[in-house]
């Protein structure tokens, strides 16, 4: 195969890749379960990744006490956390796994972070009791934006109520559709 040939098959494979990339993206944000997360933003600034804000949300930090499932994680370990809806219509953590929840549950797969284990007392009758808690990422800590609405933000984050708008994929893949504003959904366009 000559140079040139060679060449063009290496950006032609190239091509394929990012194409592919855009449109697994695509198929994610669209055919994913829909669940929006209450969140606290913070609004950095980076010379090299742009305008972005930081997304926290009731997710990223489990308490396992309160939890059903397993709790003998370590740092870097997957988990598998499922989600329920209440009544209000808020999506809640329920049960923290090691392997992947049946697929008619709706659940986030994320790493963990960190471990914390903290001791609280309940009263002054009452012992000590050590809790577990997992610092958890779901690759959905960035959201960004262009600078015009990168600076728009920042003026809401101050006075508004941000949630954050999810597509978890049926093998728990979250992608972020966009933000909602004091109820006013942004969904943003591929």
């Amino acid at each position: 195969m000559t140079r040139p040939a060679l060449l063009l098959a290496l950006c032609g494979l190239l091509s394929s890749f990012l194409v592919w990339m855009v449109l697994d993206h695509n198929h994610a944000r669209n055919s994913g379960t829909e669940i929006i997360l209450d969140m606290e933003p913070v609004d950095p600034r980076s010379l090299f990744r742009g305008h972005f804000v930081i997304i926290r949300t009731p997710l990223h930090d489990l308490n396992l006490t309160n939890l059903e499932g397993d709790d003998d994680f370590e740092d870097g370990d997957r988990v598998y956390v499922t989600l329920a809806q209440n009544p209000n219509g808020d999506w809640l953590p329920v049960s923290t796994n090691k392997t992947k929840p049946d697929s008619t549950q709706t659940f986030l797969q994320g790493r963990v972070e960190n471990l914390s284990v903290f001791s609280a007392r309940t009263g002054d009758e009452y012992p000590l009791i050590d809790h577990r808690g997992l610092d958890v990422q779901y690759k959905i800590e960035s959201y960004f934006a262009d600078k015009a609405s990168a600076k728009a933000l920042e003026r809401k984050v101050r006075e508004a109520k941000m949630r954050v708008i999810l597509s978890v994929t049926k093998d728990g893949q979250a992608v972020i559709r966009g933000i909602e504003i004091n109820g006013e959904r942004h969904l943003d366009k591929l």
